[in-house]
């Protein structure tokens, strides 16, 4: 049995700008300041790491000198507005590697995600969403609306530079060089995110990011971090624990980190679709 995807065209009652004023009042902005981030959120910005493999086949994880916080930087190690982390690599040649890596698979997963969905009855109906409409907020209020109940609610994307989630060089991120890809899906009111690079939280409560791994996550809000730092303590693949994340975190916002390598495209569409399948049917319940 074959699904087809369907184009949404946009059509909502809500007042965006109405809605978006709040978000926009009060901004606080970004800060190295590793003594007030250590107040605010009880975490140090840590380092970043590149995940790879030697010419033994071994895994290897490299660490790199850190932007803003190895270095003197433009202030943006952490955002006060989202609690969101920006651990990346000083280097422009490192970070162009990545840049490229990212959007590739970002790419890659994007269709090969709504081929599986068209192939396989057990997974989603797919709803495309106009692109030139940007609005993440307008995004997840239309997943919560009752004519699109159950659908999965995703960007267009036309090319590595497209859509949501595509790292586009703009205003704050500008220092940021496009890093931090990632897909967002919408369904039910929730946001769930392939992220193409993975932060956890070591043992001297560092915050660090690698390069080239995936992790997912379902937020209730804008930002995974909105309600609270919610990285996991580990780097290491979450193997045979889901239902229990998912459990200890009903309501929350959590991250995940699915037990799949970076290419494994396949695998990283088959194990998002588990992910989102059984947050939703804990939230049932």
């Amino acid at each position: 049995m074959h699904r087809s995807c369907v184009v949404c065209v946009l059509v909502v009652d809500f007042d965006v700008e109405k809605i978006m004023e709040g978000f926009t009042m009060g901004k606080k902005g970004m800060t190295n300041d590793i003594d007030k981030i250590r107040e605010i959120t009880g975490y140090e910005p840590g380092k970043a790491f590149i995940y790879d493999f030697n010419e033994d086949g071994r895994v290897r994880r490299e660490c790199v000198e850190t932007y803003g916080v190895d270095t003197p930087g433009e202030p943006v190690v952490y955002d006060m507005d989202s609690n969101n982390f920006h651990i990346f690599p000083n280097s422009m040649e490192i970070t162009n590697e990545i840049l490229q890596s990212e959007a590739d698979l970002r790419l890659k997963v994007y269709n090969y995600f709504i081929q599986y969905c068209n192939n396989n009855k057990e997974t989603f109906d797919v709803i495309k969403y106009d692109p030139d409409n940007p609005d993440k907020w307008t995004k997840l209020q239309m997943s919560k609306e009752e004519n699109y109940k159950n659908k999965m609610i995703i960007v267009e994307i036309k090319g590595e530079k497209t859509g949501e989630g595509c790292g586009k060089i703009n205003g704050k991120n500008k220092v940021m060089r496009g890093l931090y890809k990632y897909l967002p899906f919408y369904y039910n009111g929730k946001i769930y995110n392939i992220n193409f690079m993975r932060f956890y939280i070591d043992k001297d409560n560092k915050v660090n990011c690698i390069f080239k791994q995936i992790q997912f996550d379902r937020t209730n809000r804008r930002n995974v971090n909105e309600d609270g730092i919610c990285y996991p303590k580990t780097y290491q693949n979450h193997v045979n624990k889901l239902d229990k994340l998912i459990q200890d975190n009903k309501g929350k916002n959590f991250c995940y980190n699915p037990p799949v390598a970076y290419d494994d495209i396949e695998g990283i569409v088959k194990e998002f679709v588990k992910f989102v399948k059984k947050c939703e049917k804990y939230d049932t319940k």
